[in-house]
């Protein structure tokens, strides 16, 4: 489907996307159509004469039956609203119009008067038997089927929920829609939020539901021709929070009405198919008063009613099918002359015998060979749905699943969950046929496109995922890790032999050393290229830099590179997925999908301007992804979630890998990272193979999946630790494969040495001038407060919005001499890449924190508190008894009360003993980062 255009030339009743954005600024003026105080039937219909087809010039369908309502209940009844001929242009002839859309052909008799039926339903919710005053999806089958054996002037629609579906359900409801014969109806919260239609003849209309890139999710209408007079039928779906889905639009309300002008060029009569109600803002009423020319709106959420609004005639019937509506329009020359809402209550289907409508149309029925005494099943639903069940549950629960007793529609996804499931559009695949190892051309959601990896044509293989994850810029041997230089020639070896192989990374990659940090990540980006990593899902640290500059690096990837930069469950503000949300990759006809994943814990492990209009969507990441994982089966063979996730509880989201793995079936692998954990062999949680290599490359992870015939056989999970790489001829590992040397990559090394120069010239970079000498000699800072430990821990405090700050004397590691001073010199001063932190923590325990900091005085103690907190001590006393009282802003700090200290990530991970800080609250910007905007804000280059 074609991105929507701005131009009004192509909208074609598309249009009404722009409601989304209107406030319902005003209330709508509403003509009540009054109750007959009679039941009028439609004109007599007439029995067919046998050598002529029976058509509906003077005849009414058996769909009339609908019409009239019994005696008893008149306020169901609306009267006849008589509408003068349209003087319009006369329509262009058309066979597709805008987006794709083809004309459906209904009926080409010919004839210039007839009656039209449409006939609606709505807010079935799963009500599919006869139970619960609903008259059940097989009597309705049985009545539509008599209906279409009488006239082909008809057209069946469904606004509002048909039911909620877990994934077994699916297919077999799609297949309940098309049997009865639906023509369109608007689409369910999970089919918007996968892309999947199920059914093969009903058509799922929605024209202002867009994903993340503002393509239409569904076909927006659909134009129907009867003998000439073409009707528009056009979704319109109430927004919903659905992962990836948006309901807005940058259409204005004028260009909606000049869009449905033009579109009177190309249609008689124009329908809108929507669940919005008679509440809220965005309800029905507001749409038919702000815009001219729609000429019925067909309704849902709410119960039965007939109104016109702004000379629109609204309609709605009861939901869960206690009542059946009908539409009849009479056509005359291309013009509709007189239009007619009518419902047929369910307990008149129920029981006919004891019906005045049945009663007063059963001379008719007889005419056509129909008897009204009773309405039978229809046995190709029931052979669907099952027997209506004999004890009656609250929810209805079909012995074949069809509409299941508490399902799950991807709701506040979509989403889709964690795992945005690949389908075709609009009509895919069943699914009892979709896992076949070849398929056809696939049309994926949100425009992704499958990439062919190898089409060799072998039926048995072995499929590497090779994979890294909290690399953390060390883009050189460093803490263990072996580099990229020496991954890079490993790679060029492994690719020598095989094209399967899939390079993964599960984030915190682009930030964390100088040669990273000075460039805002950009060298990490180009290695991950020079290397040929597939896809990476982003970490909470990779936003350090800010949202805008990952977002542009992801966007630059996608057009320069084969880099792909996946997350599913990361909205902006307007509720749009920022990133793509998964890839498909081919391997001779196996087809893998990488989902990305990235830790709601961002919101809080980076500074929080840098994700500033973004969630993560952390209450729905579980909830209904189990719908989106069993339709993702039917179009690929193999499930990797690539997931920034971790396996640590301590987060404030509460999401971890294995909660997930344990709670969603159908997960293959699942490539893990933010933990840290070192999973030698993997970790099997259920069916889901759950890998994570530990930090900083010191291993790397590969996967190998044995395929034979499109199924995987065999699974082997191993790392590859760096002390084997870079001293192969001590590893056992090494030996075993005959190598002794793994040498680095001259290419990576010319682009390393080139950049670590370029470093060069941003460290002498002046940002500031003091006027006087900051010591930070070791002897000083290990023992006492100075000037520098003062700026920075006021700094630390500014910067955090916390209550005060403390930090390790030892993490200072240099004085700064007065004058100007560059970006290197408080480098050399604050070298590690320590992450200014937010703890909650009580006054006693801050109490606790400096009398372990103060605790080997007169020594000096790389532990030493450094804060900006006036402590009063005795540096004479015991241990532990040292301090005295201590003061924030003058006053004594309440040993009772709970404060919000900054410190380093290093501190309050338990580092130098600290184990007092409590509860991380967030994670920010590098403490060197901070202090050198501090510096450059406060003492200004002269």
């Amino acid at each position: 489907m074609k991105r929507l255009s701005r131009t009004i030339m192509t909208a074609m009743l598309v249009a009404l996307l722009a409601f989304t954005l209107v406030g319902c600024q005003s209330t709508a003026k509403v003509e009540s159509i009054p109750p007959a105080p009679v039941v009028e039937p439609a004109p007599e219909p007439v029995a067919p004469v046998a050598e002529v087809p029976a058509t509906i010039e003077k005849v009414a369908e058996p769909v009339k039956v609908a019409a009239p309502v019994e005696v008893a209940a008149p306020a169901k009844v609306a009267e006849p609203v008589k509408v003068e001929p349209a003087k319009a242009v006369a329509p262009q002839e058309m066979t597709e119009y805008p987006y794709g859309v083809k004309l459906i052909e209904k009926n080409n008799s010919g004839t210039k008067v007839f009656d039209l039926f449409i006939v609606h339903t709505n807010d079935i919710n799963g009500n599919i038997y006869a139970e619960n005053g609903g008259m059940g999806v097989a009597k309705l089958s049985t009545m539509l089927k008599a209906a279409q054996g009488i006239t082909d002037n008809w057209l069946l629609l469904n606004s509002g929920s048909v039911g909620e579906l877990p994934a077994s359900a699916f297919q077999t409801a799609a297949d309940v829609i098309d049997g009865l014969g639906y023509d369109a109806y608007t689409p369910q919260a999970i089919q918007l939020a996968t892309g999947i239609a199920g059914t093969k003849k009903a058509i799922p209309l929605s024209a202002n539901a867009l994903d993340s890139k503002g393509y239409l999710v569904a076909q927006p209408y659909q134009v129907y021709d009867f003998n000439g007079f073409k009707v528009a039928v056009v979704g319109l779906v109430a927004p919903k929070a659905i992962q990836g889905v948006s309901f807005t639009s940058d259409l204005i309300l004028q260009n909606a009405q000049a869009a449905i002008d033009i579109a009177k060029q190309y249609v008689d009569y124009v329908v809108v198919l929507g669940d919005l109600g008679s509440k809220g803002q965005l309800n029905s009423d507001f749409v038919c008063q702000n815009l001219n020319g729609i000429d019925l709106f067909v309704d849902g959420n709410g119960s039965a009613e007939a109104k016109t609004v702004n000379g629109t005639l609204i309609v709605r019937a009861d939901q869960n099918l206690q009542s059946l509506g009908a539409v009849q329009l009479h056509v005359e020359n291309g013009a509709v002359t007189a239009t007619y809402p009518m419902i047929l209550p369910a307990k008149d289907v129920l029981d006919p015998a004891h019906s005045q409508i049945a009663k007063a149309f059963s001379g008719v029925a007889q005419a056509y060979g129909y008897s009204l005494t009773s309405v039978p099943e229809d046995p190709a639903i029931v052979s669907l749905i099952g027997p209506t069940p004999v004890k009656k549950a609250a929810v209805v629960a079909p012995a074949k699943a069809a509409a299941p007793a508490k399902a799950a529609e991807p709701a506040p996804v979509v989403a889709p969950a964690p795992v945005v499931a690949p389908a075709p559009a609009p009509a895919p695949a069943p699914a009892k046929v979709a896992v076949e190892a070849k398929k056809p051309e696939i049309v994926y959601p949100y425009g992704v496109k499958e990439i062919q990896k190898n089409e060799d044509g072998a039926k048995e293989f072995d499929l590497f995922v090779v994979h890294t994850n909290d690399v953390h810029a060390r883009i050189t041997p460093a803490d263990g890790g072996m580099g990229y230089s020496k991954l890079a020639t490993m790679l060029k070896m492994g690719r020598a032999l095989t094209d399967n192989i899939l390079l993964l990374d599960a984030g915190d990659v682009t930030h964390g050393t100088n040669l990273a940090n000075m460039f805002e990540g950009e060298p990490v980006g180009v290695l991950l290229d020079m290397l040929g990593y597939d896809a990476v899902a982003p970490g909470n640290h990779d936003f350090n830099y800010g949202k805008d500059r990952l977002i542009e690096a992801a966007k630059y990837a996608e057009a320069n590179t084969s880099l792909k930069v996946l997350s599913a469950n990361i909205l902006d503000k307007d509720g749009y997925l920022v990133f793509q949300p998964y890839q498909v990759y081919d391997f001779n006809g196996f087809k893998v999908a990488v989902v990305g994943l990235t830790t709601p814990d961002t919101a809080t492990k980076t500074h929080p301007k840098n994700v500033q209009g973004l969630s993560f969507m952390d209450d729905v990441i579980i909830q209904n992804a189990q719908a989106a994982i069993d339709v993702a089966r039917s179009m690929v063979d193999y499930i990797i979630v690539l997931g920034h996730i971790g396996l640590d509880y301590d987060g404030a989201s509460g999401i971890t890998s294995d909660l997930i793995c344990q709670n969603v079936k159908g997960i293959d692998l699942f490539v893990d990272g933010h933990s840290h954990t070192t999973l030698e062999q993997g970790k099997k949680v259920g069916d889901t193979l759950i890998v994570q290599t530990g930090s900083y490359m010191q291993n790397v992870g590969v996967v190998q999946i044995h395929v034979k015939n499109g199924k995987v056989t065999a699974t082997y999970p191993m790392l590859i630790p760096a002390k084997d790489v870079l001293d192969p001829k001590n590893s056992a590992m090494a030996k075993a494969y005959g190598i002794t040397d793994i040498p680095n990559d001259p290419q990576v090394d010319e682009y390393v040495g080139y950049m670590t120069a370029k470093l060069g010239d941003q460290l002498n970079r002046v940002i500031a001038t003091i006027p006087e000498t900051l010591q930070g000699e070791r002897a000083d800072v290990r023992t006492k407060q100075t000037n520098l430990s003062k700026l920075i821990t006021k700094a630390m405090t500014e910067e955090s919005g916390a209550d005060f700050a403390i930090t390790n004397g030892g993490g200072i590691r240099t004085s700064i001499a007065a004058g100007n001073v560059t970006v290197g010199d408080v480098v050399k001063v604050l070298p590690f890449t320590n992450i200014i932190t937010v703890c909650e923590i009580k006054g006693s325990e801050v109490y606790a924190a400096l009398e372990h900091g103060y605790s080997m005085l007169p020594e000096t103690n790389g532990a030493f508190s450094q804060t900006d907190l006036q402590v009063v001590y005795n540096r004479y006393a015991a241990p532990g008894k040292r301090i005295l009282r201590v003061l924030l802003n003058g006053k004594v700090l309440d040993k009772n009360a709970t404060y919000k200290v900054a410190t380093n990530d290093f501190m309050a991970a338990g580092g130098d003993g600290y184990t007092m800080f409590g509860k991380v609250l967030t994670e920010g910007s590098l403490l060197s980062d901070v202090f050198m905007d501090y510096l450059a804000a406060n003492y200004p280059v002269k």
